[in-house]
């Protein structure tokens, strides 16, 4: 890799790592979800009281006390089990490094530095990813797309699990197509380690596990090596349970009982692809709809894509089966964003090279989202004026498609990419969550 490559990799990093900084303890205001508070609460009550404590709504727990912080109510319960711990001891630990050991103390100024810091990790692998898998320009965009998208950059920002759980999913994803042709038993138990750690990160992270089982029997590695991934990962997975009998193995058991009784249904595949939202509140934020479009048309390429559309199916359909029909949680789609940058990445590529009418579909989708929030936001829109702006996105494509012109094609193609990267950039540093 050239150094200019270097240095426009870093550049798009140091970039993505800004617009997360920009306002960071501001956007989403305290309070747009109160779980930010529930894995500071839990990792800072281990690690200095030795007891799993946080809040929750749950009316199981009988050992309940209120705490009251700067207006905003917090049902404190002991011995905690509606979360695995690691990532609240990740962010409690780093709570406490800086002075602020108890839960009064803590501050979304210091917790949220840990999913920012995180998602720049998350970035890279979603580079290294793209580029590995597919080719550089891939990488690059899908770079672009993930770290500068509004809903994907201010989700990053904000202090749940699942921004724990994503740079495991990848590194574990990333490292397996790096070794899947020279597995040895220390790189297998090394994956088990991470399929471990996501899954005491967050109960759906039991997908990194369900990933490298499928992969291992996929690509047909040998016996022994299979079975010391299940043995490992399974131990670790089942060693969670060994955590709840350690403090209260009947409490325990019904929380979790509590948390499988949700209204799950069909409605919820409808609501996953068809309403994104940043923490609370809905946000129609084109290239969300764009990757969604872009996961289910990974699959006419299955030989491909699997090595990430695998990954991506099983968590998708891990959130139909255990996610509520309706309900504004928008931070249980932050593990899709990753694959849905790469596969968005993935098809404006190809269909450059292709002179495909999937660019096309960019522009309306992401492009008329753009016109939205651009234009008619704080200038309002007109019938003419939006007429024209459709022309002036369209108008070029239909003449290059009709007269055969490839070059202009891909010339526009990556016009407009650039364009609404630019625009991404506009709408994330001045994003403003709505109280």
């Amino acid at each position: 890799m050239t150094k200019i490559k270097i240095a426009v990799i870093v550049f798009i990093l140091l970039l993505g790592l800004i617009l997360r900084l920009h306002n960071y303890s501001l956007y989403p205001q305290r309070g747009a979800s109160s779980d930010e508070y529930t894995y500071s609460f839990l990792g800072i009550s281990l690690l200095t009281k030795h007891m799993p404590i946080s809040w929750s709504a749950y009316t199981a727990y009988k050992n309940l006390q209120h705490l009251t912080i700067n207006n905003l109510y917090f049902p404190i319960v002991y011995p905690y089990f509606d979360h695995p711990p690691f990532a609240g001891i990740i962010v409690g630990g780093w709570s406490i490094l800086f002075g602020q050991d108890s839960f009064v103390e803590v501050k979304l100024k210091t917790v949220r530095l840990v999913p920012i810091f995180l998602s720049t990790a998350s970035q890279l692998l979603v580079f290294l990813l793209g580029w590995k898998i597919f080719n550089f320009k891939t990488g690059i965009w899908a770079l672009l797309i993930y770290s500068t998208t509004t809903i994907f950059a201010i989700s990053s920002r904000v202090v749940f699990a699942e921004n724990v759980l994503i740079p495991l999913m990848l590194l574990s994803i990333y490292l397996f197509y790096v070794f899947k042709n020279k597995i040895t038993t220390a790189r297998t138990i090394m994956l088990s380690i991470l399929c471990g750690l996501s899954f005491w990160t967050k109960e759906l992270g039991i997908a990194t596990f369900l990933t490298m089982l499928y992969f291992f029997i996929s690509y047909k590695i040998k016996p022994k090596f299979l079975l010391l991934l299940v043995a490992t990962s399974t131990l670790l997975i089942l060693s969670y349970g060994l955590y709840g009998m350690y403090f209260d193995w009947d409490l325990f058991r019904e929380v979790f009982s509590l948390q499988a009784e949700r209204d799950v249904g069909p409605r919820t595949l409808l609501y996953l692809i068809s309403t994104p939202i940043i923490v609370n509140k809905v946000y129609f934020d084109g290239w969300y709809l764009f990757g969604i479009i872009s996961f289910f048309l990974s699959f006419l390429d299955y030989n491909k894509n699997k090595i990430l559309l695998i990954p991506s199916l099983i968590y998708f359909l891990l959130l139909i089966f255990s996610l509520t029909e309706q309900g504004e949680m928008g931070w249980y789609m932050i593990p899709m964003f990753p694959f849905m940058a790469i596969f968005s990445a993935r098809l404006l590529v190809d269909s450059l090279r292709k002179q495909s009418i999937f660019v096309l579909l960019m522009l309306l989708i992401v492009g008329l989202y753009n016109i939205h929030y651009l234009y008619e936001v704080p200038f309002g829109l007109t019938p003419l004026a939006f007429r024209l702006l459709m022309f002036i996105m369209f108008g070029p494509f239909i003449l290059a498609i009709l007269f055969n012109k490839d070059r202009f094609f891909r010339f526009l193609g990556n016009v407009w990419f650039y364009i609404f990267i630019v625009s991404n950039v506009i709408l994330t540093y001045n994003y403003i969550h709505p109280a």
